[in-house]
């Protein structure tokens, strides 16, 4: 009897490792852009009272950079309950765009793995998904992406709730442009998808008319409804005149 493995399951072993290594390779940059921005949350939430426990529990459970600190500008006693979760909810709403998104790459998951990769769902995790990802999405590119860099927020902002009053001000060495950047940098890898730039400037727009109408943080709702609204005219027309 040999005992030689199936080849084809050898393969399908190596195929596996080999996307989940490629994941991990285009999340690092992003991993250690995010460092600074995971100490300064953990930081400031420290500075607002909360524990290190309590610091941990809201990066591993919320697990949404933008919308913590927008908490936080809120973090008062007694709590204002309502005006926090209006306020995360705000600038969350891209999110349900995102899934949406996310739902049609990947439905040849096992359901555990379709709701695990939801959980772990945040801007870098989508843009490289869609950038990079495929029509027909990798599981185990997906989280070889969204894995690490989960675990590298809830590390970074405990390292910030312990170390990040040695860092007197981040904004003096740039610290708080960092991910800016590096978001920046992810619009820009899509200027060459069909309808990018008019789909990117409706955003922008909609995001401006958000701020200057409503005020923070629902310019972050407002620029995604707009991209999206341009995206779906612009689609419907190509469709059309096909």
């Amino acid at each position: 009897m040999s005992n030689s493995a199936d080849p084809a399951a050898t393969a399908a072993s190596s195929s596996t490792r080999a996307e989940f290594l490629r994941g991990l390779r285009d999340i690092f940059p992003i991993m250690v852009a995010t460092v600074p921005f995971g100490m300064i949350f953990g930081a400031l939430a420290a500075k607002e009272g909360l524990s290190l426990t309590e610091n941990l529990l809201m990066s591993a459970l919320v697990y949404a950079g933008a919308s913590q600190f927008v908490a936080l500008q809120f973090w008062t006693h007694p709590l204002p309950f309502w005006t926090i979760l209006a306020a995360v909810l705000a600038v969350n709403l891209r999110h349900v765009l995102y899934s949406a998104a996310m739902g049609r790459k990947i439905g040849h998951w096992p359901t555990a793995a379709r709701y695990g990769g939801f959980a772990l769902l945040v801007d870098p995790t989508f843009a490289l998904a869609e950038l990079r990802g495929g029509a027909r999405l990798s599981a185990a590119y997906y989280f070889g992406i969204a894995v690490p860099l989960y675990l590298n927020w809830v590390v970074c902002t405990a390292l910030g709730a312990v170390f990040g009053n040695l860092i007197a001000d981040p904004q003096a060495i740039g610290l708080d442009f960092v991910v800016t950047a590096y978001f920046i940098f992810l619009v820009v890898g899509f200027r060459k998808r069909p309808n990018a730039l008019p789909v990117i400037l409706a955003s922008a727009a909609g995001s401006v008319l958000a701020y200057v109408t409503l005020g923070p943080p629902w310019h972050f709702a407002g620029g995604a409804l707009a991209g999206m609204a341009i995206a779906a005219v612009l689609a419907k027309a190509r469709e059309a005149a096909r």
